[in-house]
């Protein structure tokens, strides 16, 4: 099977947002392509789903039972929001580590003052979120029973946001910037890295990456797996009375102070009648 590519076909519709197609629905009904996991149509399309579908694209009826886990993205934005007029930390530039195809970066746009920078692994979703950005929105296929439906969406008018741009990047290794970011969002990433404590340590080793005073929010369902990361160097694996949310808490205490915590779920549609549920532990943190 030969490697599938994210198209874009401006002839789609009349509308400009909206007729940019992002990914079609015949991709999604090939087998699986060797591709990693998170470059492949159907992972793409889920979490396109999860990041810019309106409720009823999501749920298509009202009394669904996971109907409280709908808008992730923008909860982990607002519990961001929440924690900056608590401690008073100006959020003027803010990067999105592991922003996947853009919807938590999209929606820190909203009111982070100057600048997100969103970056993640994967090339294919990095690409879809730059065309997100460029046409403001668009169409994506979702699979239903034996065929796909096509959900399209707008976004806010970009002159409302900040300026927005996505990286492809490694979340172990990031890059920096002369003087930091004032806030730093790490989303459903550090169970997925190879060394979770490196990856951490990133944050106050140096402030390149999360300036003095600057804010740190860690999502993670704290789901691990052997595939991605030894099992020696999960969080809390030294201590069997110790979880992974509490050796999280002692890896970031001496530089840290903890602002806010709270457990946001959030949904992946994989067809109507299957959906992967979870909930990530969110803890906020100021750089002291």
């Amino acid at each position: 099977m030969p490697t599938t590519t994210i198209t874009t076909d401006e002839t789609a519709s009349t509308d400009g947002a909206l007729g940019h197609i992002l990914l079609h629905g015949d991709e999604l009904l090939r087998a699986e392509s060797p591709d990693p996991q998170y470059d492949r149509p159907r992972e793409l399309s889920r979490y396109l789903l999860m990041h810019y579908g309106s409720f009823e694209d999501t749920f298509e009826r009202p009394d669904h039972p996971l109907a409280g886990a709908y808008g992730y993205a923008h909860r982990l934005s607002e519990a961001l929001r929440a924690a900056a007029e608590l401690t008073g930390c100006r959020v003027r530039d803010a990067l999105d580590v592991g922003c996947n195809v853009g919807g938590v970066s999209h929606e820190l746009a909203r009111w982070v003052e100057d600048s997100v920078v969103g970056v993640d692994l994967s090339p294919r979703a990095v690409e879809v979120a730059r065309r997100v950005t460029d046409a403001g929105g668009g169409s994506f296929s979702v699979v239903k029973g034996a065929g796909t439906r096509t959900v399209r969406f707008r976004l806010p008018d970009r002159r409302e946001r900040a300026e927005l741009r996505f990286e492809t990047g490694d979340g172990e290794a990031l890059a920096g910037r002369p003087g930091g970011y004032d806030a730093v969002l790490v989303s459903n990433i550090l169970d997925r890295v190879a060394d979770p404590a490196a990856c951490l340590a990133q944050f106050h080793d140096s402030e390149r990456i999360l300036r003095a005073g600057g804010l740190l929010v860690i999502a993670c369902p704290w789901s691990w797996y052997p595939e991605y990361t030894d099992p020696a160097a999960w969080f809390g694996a030294d201590r069997p009375d110790h979880s992974s949310e509490h050796a999280l808490k002692a890896a970031l205490r001496d530089r840290f102070t903890l602002v806010a915590e709270s457990e946001q779920a959030g949904v992946l549609c994989q067809n109507p009648r299957e959906y992967d549920y979870f909930e990530s532990h969110v803890t906020i943190w100021q750089h002291r």
